[in-house]
This record gives structure tokens, sequence and C-alpha cells, in this order.
């Protein structure tokens, strides 16, 4: 097995082929047209819909002036405009993930002809099939945010806790996607006990794209390309 840091040098190389470099611009140009859009003309109004979750008191003092108050109020704008860029980072991802389900199949056929000929496709999933999983993981992800949702006002504590069930979010739907196009049932349920760690390592490493700002609208063909080439190595040593 190639380490997470070969598998992202060589899934570079192939996100940068003119095949995918086409594939990629559908998605990114909605996603940055829709999501950029909704900052622009929304951002001043969702601080201000945030501030209303204030404490009475609190919202008082912050506007009660002074150098001190001043100070309170702007700290709570940076807070919230990093809560809003993080929640624009997540609902991207759940996006571009629904997007990729279409493309998953192309990407799949572009490694395999590429670097792993004589590697079989096999199949147990179709599109409408990997959109119910998709909706259940989306479903669980959305009663886990709500339920956290206390916790997101408190600094670093509240980012932590809404990137673990998005990470789960991406881990869960991404993978099922790429290995339900390339393996048999009975295969995949092995592999995901099998490979378990390994899984997860080359998860976390794709999922750190996400992170990036305005990256992240290019990242989810990168993060297909990484996942893929790790289930087809799976798959050619099986």
């Amino acid at each position: 097995m190639k380490s997470p840091l070969q598998a992202i040098r060589e899934s570079w190389r192939d996100f940068f082929s003119w095949k995918m470099v086409l594939l990629n611009i559908a998605p990114v140009l909605i996603g940055l047209l829709f999501w950029g859009g909704l900052l622009f003309y929304f951002g001043g109004n969702i601080v201000r819909i945030l501030e209303g979750f204030l404490p009475t008191s609190w919202y008082h003092y912050a506007h009660s002036g002074g150098f001190l108050p001043a100070m309170f109020l702007l700290v709570f704008k940076a807070f919230v405009y990093v809560l809003v860029v993080l929640v624009v980072l997540i609902l991207s991802l759940i996006g571009n993930v629904l997007f990729s389900l279409f493309y998953t199949p192309i990407v799949l056929r572009f490694l395999q002809q590429k670097y792993y000929p004589q590697v079989a496709l096999e199949s147990f999933g179709d599109l409408y099939f990997c959109l119910q999983y998709f909706l259940k993981q989306l479903a669980f992800l959305g009663l886990f945010l709500l339920v956290c949702i206390p916790l997101y006002f408190i600094p670093f504590i509240g980012i932590f806790f809404s990137l673990i069930p998005h990470y789960f979010f991406f881990k869960n739907t991404m993978s099922f996607d790429i290995a339900s196009s390339l393996f048999n049932q009975q295969d995949y349920q092995r592999i995901q006990k099998d490979y378990k760690i390994a899984n997860h390592k080359i998860a976390i490493v794709a999922y750190l794209f996400s992170l990036i700002p305005v990256f992240n609208f290019f990242a989810t063909l990168l993060q297909t390309i990484i996942l893929s080439h790790h289930f087809l190595e799976i798959k050619q040593k099986s």
C-alpha cells in the first residue's frame, strides 16, 4: 500500500489532467456562484440574526458604547464570521459530495484504465442506491448537528464538535460511493473491516482539503481521486 503522501502526489497529477479539469468545471462554477452570492448578499443579515441569540444583558452591553463594549462586539462579530465560514465549508462539502455521486464512475474508469488495467470493476449499487445512502448519512449529520447546537457558541470546542460528524459524513458517503462501484457487496463489507484503520488514515488526509477556504470548492474531485486510488490498490492486492 502506498503512504497517504504518495497517494496525494499521484492524485495531484491526475487532478490536473485535462479530462479531470473539464470534469471539475461545472461543480466548481455552481458552488462558487451560489456560496459567493449567498455570503455577499446575506452575510450582514446572518451576523445580525446570530446577535439575537446573545443573552439580553450581553446584547445591551455590546451596544452600550465605550471601548470594552466595542471590543466585545468586535470579538463576537469575528467569531460569528468564523462560524459562518465554517457552516459554508460544511454545506459546500455536502453539495460537492452530492455532485461527486454523478462523476465517481467516470473517475474510477479513468484511473482503472491508466493505472490498474488488470483490475475488474464490479458493482453492487447504482446511482439511486448511492443517493439513498447519501440522504441517510445526511439525516444522521443533520440530527447530530442539531443536538450539538449549544456547543457551537463555545470557542474552539464548537468547531471541533461540528467537524467530527462532518468528517464521518464525508468518509462514509465518499467511501461507499467509490467502493460500491468497484467491489461486490461481500468484498466491500470485508474491506470495511480488514482495512478500517487504513481507510480512516487516507480519508482524514483527503478530508483536510475540505477545510481550505476557496480550494474546498475544487477539492472534492481531488478527494475522489485519492480515495479511488486507495480502493483500487486494495482491489489489486485482493
